[in-house]
C-alpha cells in the first residue's frame, strides 16, 4: 500500500521504523516544522524527521495541514492509507477521507480513557494497574474514532512517563502492522467507542508541577511519576527549586510541607493525608540523586518547611 505517515516525537519513531522495514511504500512523511532552540537558536529536527532523513524518505513540514495547497499536494501522492502517531494536530475532514483505505491513529491509552494530548499521564495519576495502546480509525472529533485493535499490559508500580513511553511506542508499532495486514486483507473490524466513558488529559504547563502539600501523599507520589520527565514535581528549599522525582506515600500523619522525621538517610514530609518519603530528588544546580545521597551533603532538620 501507498502510505503517508504523520508524526513528530520519539513516541512515533518505532511505528515509522516498522513501516520502513515493511513491504509498503511510504510516499511521504509529514512532521512538524523544525524548531530553533538554545542561545544560538540552533535548528533541531524532530525524531521522526531524523528517521525519515536516514531512510531517504519524502518529508513534508507544513505549518498547517488544513490549507488547500497542502491538501492538494498530499492528494497528488494518491495515498491508500494515512498512519498518524503523535502528530498532535486536529486533521481536516478532507484529509481523513483522502486515503482509499482511510486514516488510522496509534493512541497510547485504552480509549475511550485518556483522550487528549497527554494520555501517558492519566493512568499514572489515577493509579491504574493496566494501560495499553489503541489503534483507531480517525474521526473529526479528537480521539473519538472507532477502535480497530486494543491491547493492554500491567504497569510497573513505579512507572513514570519516561519508562512508559518506550513500552507503548513499541507495542503500538507492532499493533500497527497487525492492523495494516487486516486492512489489506479486508478482515479488520471496527468497534465504536463509548463516549460516556471518555476522559481527557490536556497538555499541562510548568506551574502544574508545583507540589501542593495539602493534597494526599499518594496523589503527590503519582504526580511525581506522571511529571517525569516534564515538568517534574517541584517545591522550594531555601529559595531554590527542589524536585522530587520519585517518592513513597507513607501512612503517617504530618503537617503539610513540614518535615516530620529526618535522619541521615531519609525524611518524611507531611501532607494533607499521610507523609511523603522522597526517594529521588534534585536541587537546583545539581544532578538527580537518591535522597540518601542528597542528605550526605545537606542536613534537613525535623520541623523544616518546604515551599516557603
Amino acid at each position: 500500500m501507498r502510505i503517508i505517515f504523520m508524526g513528530t516525537p520519539q513516541l512515533a519513531v518505532p511505528a515509522l521504523e516498522k513501516l520502513i522495514e515493511s513491504k509498503h511504500e511510504i510516499v511521504a512523511v509529514v512532521t512538524q516544522p523544525d524548531k530553533e532552540s538554545g542561545r544560538g537558536r540552533k535548528v533541531s529536527f524532530s525524531p521522526v524527521k531524523e528517521t525519515a532523513l536516514a531512510a531517504g524518505l519524502n518529508i513534508l513540514q507544513p505549518n498547517s495541514v488544513r490549507k488547500d495547497d497542502v491538501l492538494d499536494e498530499l492528494e497528488a501522492l494518491q495515498p491508500d492509507l494515512f498512519v498518524v502517531a503523535a502528530y498532535a494536530k486536529l486533521l481536516p475532514p478532507r484529509l481523513l477521507e483522502m486515503g482509499k483505505k482511510g486514516c488510522i491513529n496509534i493512541h497510547p491509552s485504552l480509549l475511550p480513557k485518556y483522550r487528549g494530548a497527554a494520555p501517558l499521564r492519566g493512568p499514572i495519576l489515577n493509579g491504574d494497574e493496566f494501560t495499553g495502546v489503541t489503534i483507531m480509525k480517525m474521526a473529526e472529533e479528537f480521539d473519538a474514532g472507532d477502535i480497530l485493535l486494543q491491547k493492554s499490559f500491567r504497569m510497573d508500580p513505579k512507572e513514570t512517563v519516561t519508562t512508559l513511553e518506550p513500552k507503548v511506542s513499541q507495542l503500538g508499532a507492532e499493533m500497527l502492522m497487525e492492523v495494516i495486514d487486516q486492512i489489506e486483507a479486508g478482515t479488520v473490524t471496527a468497534i465504536q467507542q463509548d463516549d460516556s466513558q471518555a476522559t481527557y488529559y490536556k497538555q499541562i504547563d510548568k506551574e502544574e508541577g508545583r507540589i501542593d502539600f495539602t493534597r494526599p501523599a499518594v496523589e503527590i507520589e503519582r504526580m511525581a511519576r506522571a511529571n517525569d520527565p516534564w515538568p517534574s514535581a517541584f517545591t522550594t528549599m531555601d529559595g531554590k527549586t527542589f524536585k522530587i522525582w520519585l517518592a513513597d506515600a507513607v501512612d503517617e500523619d504530618g503537617d503539610p510541607g513540614i518535615v516530620k522525621f529526618a535522619d541521615k538517610k531519609s525524611v518524611l514530609i507531611g501532607t494533607g493525608q499521610g507523609c511523603l518519603k522522597p526517594l529521588e530528588v534534585q536541587i537546583e544546580g545539581k544532578k538527580r540523586m537518591t535522597m540518601e545521597e542528597f542528605l550526605r551533603g545537606r542536613k534537613i532538620e525535623q520541623g523544616y518547611e518546604f515551599g516557603k
